[in-house]
């Protein structure tokens, strides 16, 4: 009872968080360049319950059989009679299926997906064997029907271990919400007709010397300062390739390259940068990004290959009517956590004045 109260509270948290994210899409719906978040939400570790004293239940004996499945680097397994055992950072997790890939050290993971859909090598949690998590090195390893790891035709280790006659099962304690993704999607392209207004098609990034340091922005409201500075509405500069941009001529304009003409000649271009993996960027506030630091990055730096376009700008990518319908059903959500919270605390009151009254 107590354990149901645990998986429902963590339920309201989890969706209280969920519709801060979603309410933050929304307010920033008209915002320029903007890129929507959302919530990822994974289950709290898996725990073996076992049985301390009763009656004996059936159990499932006999040995461990493994179905597993292999594509584009990832396994996929699922184990009758046993289970697999994940080192996260709160403890040992047990489950009767796992997704793992061999990261670039040679030990086993778990998946961990960037926003663009790679496994980030650098992240997801040890699967272990029985001798802990397992290293398998530079070479092609198998996952053969009794859980056995095989590289070259040597056994390497096993995933599985054996249920007790005790064990009941496995109980997760709620959910949780682990990180705010951003969905880097291109926004609508809006005309304005207004030459300091700049959109980016394809991926890719304005460079802005801010107060705080260099940041990346998708927002291309630009004007002019009164020493004839590019610059954002909140005075940041945006940069070319040696330095701000100064546009000294009312008879400009900028390429779909961001070369910058002036009088027939081109004085700069504005420096666009792009990443091979968009989970390299750090939203900074409503329309800013950063680099994670120089260590953390799984990509690198590539040439930009979109088109700048003048007289556009890029809408935010959140669409209302979605985001509103996932807002109410967030809601209903949180309402059914709160009535199961509620019941769960009426039931343990009246056991407890029960017993009293006995």
């Amino acid at each position: 009872m107590v354990k149901g109260l645990y998986v429902a509270g963590t339920g309201l948290m989890t969706n209280v968080h969920r519709i801060d994210v979603i309410s933050n899409n929304l307010a920033n719906v008209n915002t320029t360049g903007y890129k929507k978040d959302r919530l990822e939400v994974e289950t709290f570790n898996n725990r073996l319950f076992t049985r301390i004293n009763g009656s004996s239940l059936p159990y499932k004996s006999g040995a461990a059989k493994v179905v597993s499945e292999y594509r584009n680097g990832e396994y996929t397994a699922q184990v009758e009679n046993g289970f697999f055992r994940v080192n996260t950072e709160n403890g040992i997790d047990y489950s009767t299926s796992v997704k793992f890939f061999k990261d670039r050290d040679g030990y086993i993971r778990t998946l961990y997906k960037n926003v663009g859909g790679s496994i980030d090598p650098l992240q997801g949690d040890y699967v272990l064997g029985k001798n802990g998590p397992i290293y398998v090195g530079d070479n092609a390893f198998e996952v053969d029907d009794a859980g056995n790891i095989t590289s070259g035709g040597a056994t390497i280790d096993n995933i599985v271990i054996y249920g007790a006659p005790t064990v009941i099962g496995t109980m997760s304690a709620g959910i949780k919400g682990y990180s705010v993704m951003t969905d880097f999607e291109q926004g609508q392209l809006e005309m304005t007709s207004r030459k300091l207004d700049l959109a980016l098609r394809g991926t890719g990034y304005f460079n802005l010397s801010t107060e705080n340091g260099m940041m990346l922005s998708r927002d291309g409201s630009f004007t002019i300062n009164n020493i004839g500075e590019l610059i954002a509405y909140d005075g940041s500069r945006v940069q070319g390739l040696d330095g701000s941009i100064l546009i000294t001529s009312e008879n400009f304009s900028i390429n779909e390259f961001g070369e910058v003409i002036q009088d027939g000649e081109i004085t700069d271009k504005i420096k666009i940068t792009d990443y091979s993996n968009v989970a390299d960027l750090e939203k900074v506030g409503g329309s800013y990004f950063r680099e994670k630091p120089e260590d953390e990055m799984t990509g690198n730096r590539v040439e930009f290959t979109g088109e700048i376009i003048q007289g556009f700008l890029e809408g935010s990518n959140t669409n209302a009517i979605s985001e509103m319908i996932r807002l109410i059903e967030m809601n209903r959500n949180y309402e059914s956590s709160q009535k199961v919270v509620t019941t769960i605390d009426d039931m343990i009151g009246k056991a407890v004045n029960n017993i009293a009254a006995v």
